[in-house]
């Protein structure tokens, strides 16, 4: 989405100094229709895209037509803001002017200048699979357009169905029980083989499950509920990986064979009722895989970065408060931006690739939500303080952090994966939190 800040203004063009000082004394004139307006287009760098000469009648839609025409962003993936309201396609020009108190000219014309963010570093990316020789990367090419419609769609199904906070969740289930839960599902899900995408997803299915329980609700057929959840998570994956058969092996392997087939299909169901049979919404590591798609396409730093924010989000898992106090696309971009932190403290060549790739991604995590994450920089910053204190305090092995006790495991886990870099020191852990606090000092 091309999103665009509207701001306006008219002082008096050389007309005498008369004339200067009548216009002075006066209140702004409202602009006549047939008045020329100088449209100025600006990225988000500060770099001028172009000049529009155009009638204080031409309408938003109209002007997104002609900047189309000259930068190459499609109509569609525009949007005008002023003081984050969204300006619709019918509004013109000169009701622009109106919105502010000051006006300003250039050579008589009066002047509207919009800041442009053109389309995520996603959907570029996807775009240029098209030009790929191979036929069967190059026609994903063609998804490069919807791309951010789609960033805009999940990121509303995540936050409609996202526990807000993690009181109510650790009333219900408690916050060592659910702990010692976590810590049993990525060790069984990772002798399973299980791609960390799985854990993830049953962790808010079930985290959502029990949000909606009392502080007094029964907890004792937590293991059915867990169950429920694995069934309808390897149902969603499709039957290329759980085909009919494999599925029913896994959840009798699981349980040992102590619950029934037909129990766990109840338990299922039960709580598929109890979600309003939502379920499928993209976690922190979904986003975070989405968002490593768009920073720039070095391998080394990309790929990285995406396994060591995947530690990071494995152990946020444990800490409710962490995993739900804000949107899960920012979490995500905290801990995108936490990995390349490290990297770049662990390896200085490498801090010039960091930073690019990290500026991709701040720029990409507005593309959600245009009206409400227009600070998602310095919120995801916050994220990724939190996750690398969190990892400090759990490397240390001090803290009154119940999950502390699990972090071996967890780092055991992504240690023994030939694509990981090896877990930092807990000197650059530290390293990077202070460095990550320059930066949101900086913001």
């Amino acid at each position: 989405m091309c999103t665009m800040e509207v701001g306006s203004a008219h002082m008096p063009g050389g007309c005498g100094k008369q004339q200067a000082q009548k216009e002075a004394s006066q209140a702004p004139e409202t602009p006549k229709p047939t008045e020329v307006f100088l449209l100025q287009a600006f990225m988000m760098s500060g770099n001028l895209v172009c000049e529009l000469r155009c009638r204080g009648t031409t309408t938003m839609e109209a002007a997104k037509m002609r900047i189309a025409r000259h930068c190459g962003i499609p109509a569609h993936n525009q949007r005008f803001l002023h003081d984050g309201e969204v300006l619709e396609d019918a509004r013109t020009l000169e009701s622009c002017t109106m919105l502010d108190t000051t006006l300003f000219g250039v050579d008589g014309m009066m002047v509207v200048q919009l800041v442009v963010n053109g389309t995520s570093n996603i959907a570029r990316n996807v775009r240029e699979l098209g030009r790929s020789d191979d036929p069967d990367i190059a026609i994903d090419g063609v998804l490069g357009d919807l791309v951010d419609t789609v960033l805009r769609a999940e990121h509303q199904l995540s936050e409609l169905v996202r526990p807000k906070g993690g009181t109510q969740l650790s009333a219900a289930l408690g916050r060592g029980k659910r702990a010692e839960l976590v810590h049993w599902m990525v060790q069984a899900f990772t002798a399973l083989r299980f791609d960390d995408a799985i854990l993830h997803s049953i962790v808010l299915t079930l985290d959502r499950y029990y949000t909606t329980c009392s502080a007094s609700s029964d907890t004792s057929n937590v293991q059915s509920v867990l169950l429920g959840a694995v069934c309808t998570e390897m149902k969603l994956v499709g039957a290329d990986e759980f085909p009919p058969g494999h599925w029913q092996q896994v959840l009798c392997h699981i349980c040992h064979g102590q619950i029934e087939l037909k129990a766990i299909l109840k338990s299922e169901c039960d709580v598929l009722a109890r979600l309003n049979f939502q379920v499928g919404a993209p976690t922190p590591l979904a986003f975070a895989r989405e968002l490593g798609c768009g920073a720039p396409p070095d391998a080394e730093i990309g790929r990285g970065a995406v396994e060591l924010a995947s530690f990071l989000l494995e152990l946020a898992l444990f800490d409710p408060t962490l995993q739900y106090c804000r949107p899960h696309v920012l979490l995500a971009g905290g801990a995108l931006s936490a990995a390349l932190r490290v990297m770049e403290v662990e390896t200085p060549s490498l801090r010039q690739g960091c930073r690019e790739a990290r500026e991709a991604i701040f720029q990409d995590l507005m593309f959600y939500d245009p009206e409400n994450l227009r600070v998602a920089e310095q919120e995801a910053l916050c994220c990724e303080g939190e996750l690398l204190v969190l990892w400090l305090t759990c490397s240390e092995g001090h803290g009154n952090l119940e999950w502390a006790l699990f972090y071996p495991t967890v780092e055991g886990k992504f240690r023994g994966r030939d694509q990981l870099r090896s877990v930092a020191s807990n000197e650059v852990i530290a390293s990077a939190v202070r460095a990550c606090g320059e930066a949101r000092g900086q913001c």
